[in-house]
């Protein structure tokens, strides 16, 4: 029985996000238990997210015109090897060194896959897709940090490290085994009278690439806070990585039960009052989440969290994909996540720095604001189209 393409794809990325849910949860526990800060994780992840912040639109326009199987080759294994370093080198330095590789290679990854998926859906089943796809990171979200917990209570960080290669070199032997399944190059062509002058910014005077990327910028604040300060808060509490590693898998849960249900919601209730709804229920998991110590009510807020947070990346990610002109996906999904990955880098700085000085319950009660606000907007919004 052949396989079809989307499902290769699917399949494909669901195996990689393991180890990429798990190297996030690895990676803020060794820093913690090698004596960093909140400032100074802050600025691992901000490094994780520097160059495909700054290059993701370069990467796009490649995306757009070449081979994005060469992408996912090159990005799968640049990322194993930075994966390989703080098993070689174990120390703050490495974990640097590495995170700044990871969010590049990552990057160029994730984006050729984005661009398949969009490229091999209609308008009719797009949003479908695009929540398979986020429902593979949901799953990915559950056994990459249990996974990560187990091992490193009984391997230690180093060897954690060492099992994230060993997945990476999974990937790889899994795309090249169904290298042909995939086209070569599948966009449409250019819209006439575009010239190779273009401007990538000419883009955000789509009324629709902008709700996306606002959205989506909202989205990452919940999505970054709760990735970074969660584990830090339950480290900072005593938990055990196994412990950390469940309620962490939790919001990973929650966030495939929402994305199972988008495509009956959003046909029932829309897009922006959906978004407006989740976004709100999000809000109140991060109020109360500096209230307890109970690691029973924590993963019940992780479970909130996972509700609201989950359904904003896979709608963001369609109507990115819709709004972009002929021949122009790939740019458009770059600037998506050139958005999602600016929020790695200035959010985490800028949060790191504030809960430091005054420590992480403010972080979260800001977090709930910024979630808020943009509950607010799509509410907003709905309410004028209607």
């Amino acid at each position: 029985m052949r396989i079809k393409p989307i499902v290769f794809v699917l399949a494909l990325t669901s195996v990689f996000f393991v180890a990429m849910k798990g190297n996030r949860v690895v990676v803020t526990l060794f820093a913690v238990d090698l004596g960093a800060g909140p400032f100074q994780t802050g600025v691992l992840f901000a490094l994780h997210g520097i160059f495909p912040f700054l290059l993701a639109v370069s990467a796009g326009r490649i995306a757009d015109r070449f081979d994005n199987r060469v992408l996912m080759y090159g990005g799968v294994t640049a990322w194993g090897l930075a994966m390989l370093l703080p098993f070689i080198w174990p120390g703050l330095t490495s974990l640097y060194i590495s995170s700044a590789f990871a969010g590049f290679t990552s990057m160029l990854f994730v984006l050729a896959t984005q661009y398949y998926i969009g490229a091999l859906s209609t308008p009719a089943t797009r949003t479908k897709y695009f929540s398979s796809y986020a429902i593979g990171e949901s799953i990915a979200q559950v056994l990459g940090p249990v996974m990560i917990g187990y091992a490193i209570d009984h391997w230690l960080h180093p060897r954690a490290f060492l099992l994230l290669t060993i997945i990476s070199a999974l990937t790889i032997a899994m795309l090249h085994a169904g290298r042909n399944l995939l086209p070569h190059r599948l966009n449409a062509a250019p819209a006439p009278g575009a010239t190779e002058s273009r401007r990538t910014f000419d883009l955000l005077k789509l009324p629709a690439m902008r709700a996306a990327l606002i959205t989506n910028a909202v989205v990452m604040v919940g999505w970054d806070l709760f990735n970074l300060y969660m584990p830090v808060y339950m480290r900072n509490l005593g938990f055990t990585a196994t412990t950390i590693g469940y309620i962490m898998g939790t919001y990973g849960v929650a966030a495939l039960i929402t994305r199972v249900a988008i495509p009956p919601i959003t046909a029932r209730w829309g897009v922006q009052r959906m978004i407006a709804v989740a976004l709100a229920f999000a809000a109140c998991g991060f109020v109360f989440i500096p209230m307890t110590i109970v690691p029973a009510v924590l993963m019940l807020l992780s479970f909130v969290i996972g509700l609201g947070v989950g359904c904003g990346q896979p709608l963001s990610m369609t109507l990115a994909y819709n709004a972009a002109p002929p021949g122009r996906a790939g740019e458009s999904i770059a600037m998506r996540l050139a958005v999602s990955y600016g929020a790695h880098v200035f959010i985490p700085t800028a949060f790191g720095a504030l809960g430091a000085a005054i420590g992480l319950a403010p972080v979260f009660w800001l977090c709930a604001t910024a979630l808020v606000s943009g509950s607010v907007m799509n509410a907003r919004h709905t309410k004028k189209t209607s």
